[in-house]
């Protein structure tokens, strides 16, 4: 098996899925500048004068919202692994054990961080849950943590779990957490688009019902259906961005099972935890 090519390969599906990513963002400040430019650019002496420089600085606002909310979500994700392992409830596995499982568990993946050149994370085990899992969690790979769960420990040989945690490692030394985490605060920031939305869509709406009795509604009106727009703008974009980021953690997968074997330097132990 050529583990290099296949990791190359999924470094450029991952590249061609960021520069999606960042086309989607395009995409929907375009969206929002063409919904503006309908709702309040044009009358019937066409296009209102300076509306350019409008269109501009709503470009900018809804480039910082993004920016903004995305940074936020980010630096609110940025614990170590092991919060996020103490959050679910796992146990800490001490250096110095004596229980067999555990034990071996700390052996594999101190070999496998000689073998990554990557510092041993703090290891956890979820006791309460038979299925065969494990994730790493952490924004670099100074503050990791590797969690497994009881299933992988009771149901998988040596070679198996070593497979399991050299695929975890790869997600700790090719930055797939923080990766993940800055994905994650890009849709959130897409959704706050849609929080807009929604709250311009009610805020117009209730506008609009006094309007009808006072002035006709009409600014209330457009306001009403600027809301709606950027309500289906931003939900279409979350869409989107989902499905990208699906893609970018496929092709992150397919990245942690090659280096997997480039670490193990066997194929059966992935193999067989798959399996």
């Amino acid at each position: 098996m050529n583990f290099f090519a296949q990791q190359e390969r999924a470094r450029t599906h991952t590249k061609r899925m960021l520069v999606l990513f960042v086309l989607a963002v395009a995409c929907i400040v375009a969206a929002l500048d063409f919904v503006l430019f309908l709702a309040f650019g044009s009358s019937g002496h066409g296009v209102h004068p300076g509306f350019g420089a409008v269109m501009f600085w709503n470009s900018v606002l809804v480039i910082g919202i993004i920016g903004a909310c995305s940074m936020y979500k980010i630096t609110a994700l940025r614990g170590g692994g092991g919060v996020v392992a103490r959050q679910l409830g796992a146990t800490f596995v001490e250096p110095v054990t004596t229980d067999f499982a555990h034990k071996r568990l700390r052996n594999v993946v101190e070999e496998i961080a000689i073998a990554s050149g990557v510092p041993v994370p703090e290891v956890y085990v979820l006791e309460g849950e038979p299925a065969i899992n494990a994730f790493a969690a952490g924004y670099t790979p100074a503050d990791a943590a590797v969690t497994v769960t009881q299933g992988c420990l009771d149901k998988l040989n040596r070679d198996e779990l070593q497979g399991v945690i050299a695929h975890e490692f790869s997600h700790v030394l090719n930055g797939d957490m923080r990766l993940n985490i800055r994905l994650m605060g890009l849709l959130f920031g897409i959704m706050a688009i849609w929080i807009v939305g929604r709250f311009l869509m009610w805020g117009g709406y209730f506008g609009l019902g006094d309007g009808r009795r006072r002035r006709g509604g009409g600014s209330s009106g457009q306001v009403a259906l600027a809301g709606v727009a950027l309500l289906a703008i931003g939900a279409i974009g979350v869409f989107f961005g989902r499905l990208i980021q699906a893609a970018v953690s496929r092709s992150r997968e397919s990245l942690a099972d090659a280096s997997a074997v480039q670490f193990t330097r066997q194929t059966s132990g992935i193999a067989g935890a798959l399996k």
